[in-house]
């Protein structure tokens, strides 16, 4: 015993020591017989490089660089280029003195199937010859087991931009004569930087049938995966749309057709930019028929009996191993709106935020690879819901699909609190153009918010966003392109608008106004309007490139100056200081910013421009702003026979407005006779500081003046100054020129503090002194001035 133990253990050990050995032992002189034996097996040509021996995992062989050469008729390629295989010697081979292999294990090969001109691949003689070896008990096809490969497809010489990536295939015969298939991987495509889309599992049989046609029965899966890698996969490129799908089908039939019947899941769907919804999927249940000799597959979704599902996918796929043709159609059947709305979020439509749509989903929709998307929708039954405007219904909206642009038709809708309004839109799904529609016959103002901007990505509605109250009846629409702001135009009567404008101390109030918007431009026509206690009409137009962008033109019956300068106080004061700044003299404030930007050209009418209920005449100039200053120029006033011409520079830079006149006056009426004037006069302030800042200088002449009633003067010229003396403004005559009846004064004057005019004259040695009131007011001087 002890001897046969010690040589059962030295046999033990020579075995081993054998079997380690063996793979450093070169087996070239058997090179012609394991070639042989493998093109037996694989009924191909095959090159083999060193072979080397294995008896743990065989008995078998190593064989380095292989190349299997395949038919004539599938191309010049190679079959399969393998850098290792590893082949098991069949025991019974050995016997009968030939050498057969068992199994052939391929580690990493690239495997070429292709189609060839016969219509036939290059693999189905491989498979049928396993079958029928098998189903003969004649065991001369191996087992054949690939790891870690790369298939290619081709189709005649041309090879598809599709292949498979980390390829694990298991092809044996089993007792009953079928061909087993086991296979998993990641289709792929040359053309894209990332090289898998999924990873495909298979388990299956193949079986010869009696009429010579190969039957199928596989089960097929499909791992969790990007739904924008499918996408990539058979498109080429990503439209947008992510999320991940997980799918099981099952195939059962002859190749030509073979049914399939399985489900798909698909979850968490969104656009790139989006963040997806947790928890939300949908679950399919599907059938079809897939003709691999004709690579064409149908699938389409199925319901349960008696139920007609809310939506319907049909699918089709065509020449799929070449340039793919495949389009998907969507059918929507009294779909919720409300689960659509989420999902259409998701995928990036711009809805506005809290928006609640209610209603039903019916149409079609479909998608091709060569088209794009196409179909139309319509959402009937349905109310919208907005967080803060609301809510509107309407019997029906259409919405078309075709290529890149998404169009809804006109569709009238009802408002909760108001009349109802036209809607009409286009969107393109690159987001390349967004066009929105709005007409009404009656419509406030106070309704135009942001939900029709967030819907196509637009700027703030002009002017319509500014009124703070009112109605419009029109249209307005909004169009942008590509990465432009875009911009929007109309046709619109409003009515009872408020309109507030900085710098005037009351709104502007519209009756009546006529809008034109195109552009970039504004235009209100046959304005009806109040500001404040002053009624206008005119025209405004606005022009953003224009060097001043707001052109102005009013008119109004009669304004009084009270009016007017309380209409303009917070333009006067937009600097105003506190007791301290003002009592330290304290650095004012930096413009306000609206000041600061105003360019504004205007022109203006006052049929009666009063001085509390003194008429000054009828008033007419042109008004240049430029941020702090003011320019009246051409003003031309006019009363009977009087006329004033000139010009107004008004600056609010400083703390005090200061203004500055330069013009002149024709026959004004004073003391029973006419005056004219020509000079310039500064002053600054507001209000009765207006008159005791003035200062001015100038000529004078004048025709039939009674200064009293037995003091006539039939003509007089020249000079004037006007400066406050003591906080009251004085006025100063010089160079006077008179005539008195048949006597020629020359002469000087002066104002005296109780309002008095006195004037010093002389004709040779005769002195003349005229008095008489300057003015029919009498100004007191203010106390610490």
């Amino acid at each position: 015993m002890k001897a046969l133990r010690r040589g059962l253990l030295i046999a033990l050990l020579a075995v081993i020591a054998a079997g380690l050995a063996a793979p450093f032992l070169r087996a070239d002189r058997l090179r012609p017989r394991i070639q042989a034996a493998l093109e037996a097996a694989l009924k191909r040509p095959v090159r083999i490089g060193d072979v080397h021996l294995n008896l743990f995992t065989g008995p078998g062989f190593t064989v380095e660089r292989v190349l299997i050469d395949d038919d004539p008729a599938a191309g010049i390629e190679p079959f399969a280029n393998v850098d290792s295989l590893r082949a098991r010697v069949r025991l019974g081979s050995l016997f009968a003195g030939k050498l057969a292999f068992s199994s052939l294990y391929l580690d990493a090969p690239s495997v070429n199937l292709v189609k060839m001109p016969s219509g036939a691949w290059n693999i189905e003689s491989l498979l049928h010859q396993t079958s029928r070896s098998n189903s003969a008990r004649r065991l001369v096809v191996p087992d054949i087991r690939i790891s870690g490969g790369r298939l290619n497809f081709k189709f005649g010489d041309t090879k598809s931009v599709f292949y498979v990536s980390g390829a694990d295939v298991d092809v044996y015969p089993n007792e009953r004569g079928d061909v087993v298939v086991r296979f998993s991987g990641a289709p792929a495509r040359t053309d894209r930087g990332s090289q898998a889309f999924g990873e495909i599992s298979a388990r299956g049989l193949l079986h010869a049938a009696s009429d010579g046609e190969v039957r199928l029965n596989l089960g097929l899966r499909l791992e969790r995966t990007a739904v924008s890698e499918l996408v990539r996969l058979f498109n080429g490129r990503d439209f947008g749309m992510h999320g991940f799908a997980i799918a099981d089908a099952q195939l059962a039939g002859p190749l030509s057709k073979l049914e399939i019947a399985g489900n798909v899941n698909i979850h968490d769907i969104h656009r790139w930019d989006l963040m997806p919804a947790k928890g939300e999927g949908w679950t399919l249940h599907y059938r079809g028929m897939l003709d691999l000799p004709g690579h064409r597959l149908d699938l389409a979704t199925v319901a349960s009996e008696g139920q007609t599902p809310p939506v319907l996918v049909n699918f089709h796929l065509a020449e799929y191993s070449g340039s793919t043709q495949w389009n998907a159609n969507v059918l929507f059947h009294d779909l919720p709106a409300v689960s659509l709305v989420e999902t259409a979020r998701h995928m990036g439509a711009p809805l506005p935020a809290g928006i609640q749509v209610d209603g039903k989903v019916n149409g079609a929709i479909g998608y091709s690879n060569e088209h794009g998307p196409a179909g139309e929708v319509s959402l009937d039954d349905a109310s919208l819901k907005f967080p803060n405007a609301g809510s509107a219904e309407f019997e029906s909206a259409r919405v078309s699909i075709n290529g890149n642009a998404i169009v809804l038709a006109p569709v009238e809708m009802r408002s909760d609190r108001g009349p109802s309004v036209e809607i009409e839109g286009e969107y393109a799904l690159d987001n390349s153009r967004a066009a929105l529609k709005i007409v009404t016959r009656q419509f406030t103002t106070t309704r135009i918010d942001s939900s029709a901007q967030e819907m196509v990505g637009a700027t703030s509605i002009p002017l319509l966003t500014l009124l703070r109250q009112g109605a419009w009846k029109g249209w307005i629409a909004f169009e942008r392109k590509d990465d432009g702001a875009g911009a929007w135009s109309g046709e619109y009567d409003m009515q009872n608008a408020v309109l507030d404008v900085p710098g005037l101390a009351s709104p502007v109030r519209f009756q009546s106004a006529s809008v034109r918007m195109s552009d970039r431009q504004i235009q209100i026509a046959r304005i009806r309007a109040h500001l404040g206690a002053i009624r206008i009409e005119g025209d405004y137009r606005y022009d953003p490139d224009a060097t001043r962008p707001h052109h102005v033109r009013i008119s109004s019956p009669e304004v009084r100056l009270a009016d007017l300068e309380r209409l303009m106080l917070p333009a006067l004061r937009h600097d105003e200081q506190g007791f301290f700044a003002r009592t330290f003299r304290l650095r004012g404030a930096p413009l306000p910013k609206w000041l600061e930007e105003r360019r504004v050209d205007a022109s203006f009418q006052i049929g009666s421009l009063l001085i509390g209920d003194a008429p000054i005449g009828t008033v007419q100039a042109r008004l240049l702003w430029d941020g702090p200053t003011l320019v009246l120029s051409d003003i031309a006033c006019r009363l009977d026979r009087m006329s004033a011409t000139g010009t107004l520079i008004l600056n609010l830079a400083q703390t005090n407005p200061s203004y500055k006149l330069s013009g002149s006056i024709e026959n004004l009426d004073y003391r029973n006779g006419q005056l004219d004037v020509d000079g310039e006069l500064e002053t600054k302030g507001i209000g009765e500081d207006l008159l005791l800042n003035a200062r001015s200088v100038g000529t004078f002449e004048g025709r039939g003046i009674a200064l009293s009633p037995d003091d006539l003067i039939r003509e007089i010229t020249g000079s004037y100054r006007i400066a406050p003396v003591s906080g009251i403004p004085r006025l100063q005559l010089t160079h006077i020129q008179a005539l008195q009846g048949v006597d020629a004064l020359v002469g000087q004057g002066v104002s005296q503090p109780d309002g008095h005019l006195i004037l010093e004259l002389s004709s040779g040695r005769r002195q003349v002194r005229l008095t008489g009131m300057l003015l029919p007011i009498h100004l007191e001087p203010v106390a610490g001035r």
